[in-house]
Formats: C-alpha cells, structure tokens, sequence
C-alpha cells in the first residue's frame, strides 16, 4: 500500500485555497425533476435513468427528508450494481427495459465516466449511515472495489467523488483500502491544485474544496473513533 503523502489537516487548508464556490453536494430537494421512474432511477445524459442522477438526487431526498423517494433510488442503485452482465469489459451506468444499459463506462480507457461510480458509492454509503441496510453498504464497497480495478485513469481530480467515497466507507467500516482511495484521490488534488486555488475544470473547481474538506471529516472521525 502506498503511504499518503498529505493528511487532514492538509486537505482542509488546500480546500481553503478554493475560490469560493458554492457547491451543494445535493440540490433542494424542492427543486428536482420529479421525473424518477417505476425503478427508482432519474434520467441522465444519455436520457435514459443512470446511476450518477440517482445517486446525486437520491442523497437531496435523504438530506431533504423524503425518505420513499431515496429508498427507491438506493433500491435503483443497488439493482445496478448486482445486476450488471459477467461479459461487459466496465460498468454499464444506464438503465432501460429493467436491467443496466449504456452508457458504458470502458476500463483502462481515458475520459471515461469514473465518477459515476463513486457518486453511487458516495450515496449508498451515506445511505448506510442513515439507515443501517446492510445491503447499501454492500453495493456500495461493490462500486467502490470495480471503480478502483478499472484502470490508473481512475485517478485524476475529475472523479474527486471516488475519494469522497473511499473516505465515506472508512468511515463506516474502518478498512485501511478506503483510506487507502481517500488518501490517494486526495494526494492528487493537492498535487495538482493550481497556485490560484483552482484546478483549471469547472467541474472539478466546483465540487473539489467540498470533497477535501468532507473526506478530512470522514477520516478523522474514524480515527478518533480507534483512538
């Protein structure tokens, strides 16, 4: 295993750096399309129900107390992890007809959408926090220990949300191969974080002083918790 080479303490002053932008790891609730279907999925680019929307507005729902609707998106969520085919060379993110889709997320190959997986992996973790269903914590290490195998493309600072995750199941659970991913992902924000605060990608900018400063959260509370 790799050493981390920045701690806590580290990522919260890199987050500090960050040009104030407001990011909302969920939206208001209020304001989501109420589009989510009979299987629990809200629609994404493809137009089709995938797993990011769905993790992303499940966890407004179950910030925003609407319990149903973010039991039926981990229902969603947890469906799209076990059912995936033996003979797809990824993950398919998309549904339709009942089963998991395309979009296809490719292994070792660049620009692909890492980061959906660790969206589902983030809400299904914190799923598990609020609720206790062991089958959500479940899925949730499942998205995490395919997203992590798919290739060294993984990591850079586009699926922040990998780490964010990573640091979320620690928390949980305490196993040191998701510090292991938080401390990594977090390595490489700080490594590449621009001299003005930034990373140079808006989307990235956006969610990357959130994510440093809760994955500091998550993994001091874990090891106060073994102190």
């Amino acid at each position: 295993m790799t050493k981390s080479i920045t701690a806590p303490p580290e990522w919260r002053r890199r987050a500090g750096l960050v040009p104030a932008r407001p990011f909302p790891p969920f939206g208001d609730v209020a304001e989501l399309p109420q589009r989510q279907d009979s299987d629990g999925g809200w629609p994404g680019p493809s137009g089709r129900p995938e797993l990011v929307t769905t993790a992303v507005n499940g966890w407004a729902c179950l910030e925003g107390d609407e319990p149903d609707a973010a039991n039926q998106a981990a229902r969603f969520c947890r469906r799209l992890t076990w059912e995936q085919p033996d003979d797809v060379l990824g993950f398919l993110v998309g549904w339709e007809d009942g089963r998991p889709a395309e979009p296809l997320v490719r292994a070792h190959a660049p620009g692909q959408r890492f980061g959906d997986l660790g969206a589902g992996a983030l809400f299904l973790g914190i799923y598990f926090e609020e609720t206790g269903e062991d089958d959500a914590l479940d899925a949730a290490v499942e998205l995490h220990d395919v997203v992590v195998a798919l290739g060294e493309e993984v990591w850079e600072p586009r699926n922040v949300l990998v780490g964010w995750a990573g640091a979320v199941l620690y928390r949980v659970t305490g196993e040191d191969a998701f510090l292991a991913t938080a401390e990594r992902m977090a390595d490489l924000l700080c490594e590449t974080q621009r001299p003005d605060g930034t990373w140079g990608d808006e989307e990235v900018d956006k969610m990357a002083g959130a994510a440093l400063t809760a994955m500091a959260d998550a993994v001091e509370a874990r090891q106060e918790v073994e102190e």
